[in-house]
């Protein structure tokens, strides 16, 4: 059944409420057959480029994971395809021993914006446990001549099809968030798909883009003092020694409590 524009409008609204990117740790189906296991190293997956909040995730859980298995677990980074290069290669792993951070672009985004996915969500994959959620933010760079979310809005309504914003992928939460933007305040702004978030904020960063919708994390470990292109005013100290961020009026937005 082709989804309506009400069904896409309740997605999108259900999507970016969240104002989170839940990160799932998942194997393929027949996974843990074995009852030694592991009996060599653990391969964990990440669909996207490195730099983002599925990275951040996915390196300090193998860490730990490869204390508790006493085998070691390394992360792999197959970005491209929206996550579904990664998806359709871990479905199809018969080793026993490769694992795949689950991300609500692959699991819930991904059935809904292409036609054919060639994976079910469901049954390819076996859940094992949620490991994060990462509050998003939206963000300016700073050259933009906006001091919070309203006057952001306001300037994009004078100026159509002048920005422009990027995010980790087509279906990304980031992606999610911006459209959903859009679509309530009624604004033309120009989309820039990326393979991850860590390409993405270093053109943010450079002031090749306008904008974006990113996670907390990752945005802040990718700023550095004298070019933070935003800051969260709950988390005042989580860039304390970015000069152009602390003295002045917020530049970022929670994309949701």
């Amino acid at each position: 059944m082709t989804p309506t524009n009400e069904d896409r409008r309740r997605f999108l609204l259900q999507s970016a409420a969240l104002g989170a990117t839940g990160t799932t740790l998942g194997a393929s189906a027949p996974a843990f057959a074995q009852s030694t296991w592991p009996s060599r190293n653990v391969r964990l997956v990440v669909p996207f480029a490195p730099g983002g909040s599925s990275e951040i995730v996915a390196r300090a859980t193998a860490a730990e994971l490869s204390k508790t298995l006493g085998q070691a677990v390394y992360v792999d980074n197959k970005p491209g395809g929206g996550g579904n290069i990664a998806m359709v290669e871990v479905a199809r792993a018969e080793d026993q021993h490769t694992l795949i951070l689950g991300h609500i672009g692959t699991l819930a985004v991904n059935p809904y914006i292409y036609d054919k996915l060639p994976y079910d969500p469901n049954r390819d994959f076996k859940p094992i446990t949620l490991l994060a959620k990462v509050p998003s933010l939206y963000v300016v760079h700073p050259d933009v001549p906006a001091k919070n979310l309203k006057e952001w809005v306001a300037l994009v309504r004078k100026n159509p099809g002048k920005f422009s914003y990027g995010s980790a992928g087509n279906g990304s939460a980031g992606h999610l968030a911006m459209e959903y933007l859009k679509m309530v305040a009624d604004l033309f702004i120009l989309h820039v798909p990326y393979r991850g978030t860590g390409p993405q904020l270093t053109d943010l960063l450079a002031g090749r883009l306008e904008a974006a919708s990113v996670g907390a994390r990752p945005f802040f470990n990718s700023s550095r003092p004298g070019s933070c292109a935003a800051w969260l005013p709950a988390r005042r100290n989580a860039c304390p020694n970015c000069p152009t961020c602390q003295p002045s009026p917020s530049r970022a937005t929670q994309a949701s409590k």
